[in-house]
């Protein structure tokens, strides 16, 4: 009896080691099956606002995920709501809106005036254009025939549009003029393509500009 007993227990223990093996190959199997199965990269999402849909279109679907938006404002609501994860935008923030961190793809120049409106670039001779720039520097690089070289351009705002630096540009004082190439495109010297980020602009924000800058 005592020799059966043993016997049971033997094959008890053997049963055990052999289901303990038998699931252990099973989850080396299954283990080794997920690392050689090809990862599914996850696409980085842009939203981007009008000014920056044609400069978004150099951007390769494989990797990012441009979503089209109506304003800069509506893109600024995504990346706050995490819907988004970084911004294309063409101007620079406004004083109610967030700080977010930025990396400048290339510059260009604010049209400011006492109210917001829009022009095509053949009209810049209707008005009376001022800055606080270098003024045979502009003529060259818009159809402008008179312009006036002034030290305040916060003063002549309801005189007619002022050009200046997007650093120079405050949304507080100031409206901002949109101007259209011919075919209704914004002009790109009119714009300022920056990235902007909800926290620290990193590697992949990086790598973004420089893909941008050569396109």
């Amino acid at each position: 009896m005592k020799n059966k007993n043993i016997i049971l227990i033997c094959l008890f223990c053997c049963l055990c080691i052999g289901i303990f093996i038998f699931l252990f190959i099973k989850n080396s199997d299954s283990s080794q099956l997920t690392l050689n199965e090809p990862q599914i990269q996850e696409k980085i999402k842009i939203a981007a606002c009008p000014t920056c849909f044609e400069l978004s279109k150099k951007l390769d679907r494989e990797k990012y995920q441009i979503i089209k938006t109506s304003s800069t404002s509506e893109s600024i609501d995504l990346l706050n709501k995490g819907q988004a994860d970084m911004i294309l935008a063409g101007r620079t923030l406004k004083p109610n809106e967030p700080e977010f961190d930025s990396l400048l793809i290339a510059e260009g120049y604010s049209f400011l005036s006492s109210q917001e409106s829009i022009i095509y670039l053949d009209q810049l001779n209707d008005f009376n254009i001022y800055t606080d720039l270098d003024a045979e520097v502009l003529k060259n690089m818009f159809p402008i025939q008179k312009i006036e070289k002034i030290d305040d351009i916060y003063e002549y705002l309801d005189k007619g549009i002022v050009i200046t630096s997007w650093e120079n540009t405050d949304y507080i004082k100031a409206s901002i003029v949109h101007v259209l190439e011919n075919n209704g495109e914004r002009a790109k010297l009119s714009r300022r393509p920056t990235v902007y980020c909800p926290s620290i602009c990193g590697k992949e924000a990086q790598e973004l500009v420089l893909l941008l800058e050569n396109k």
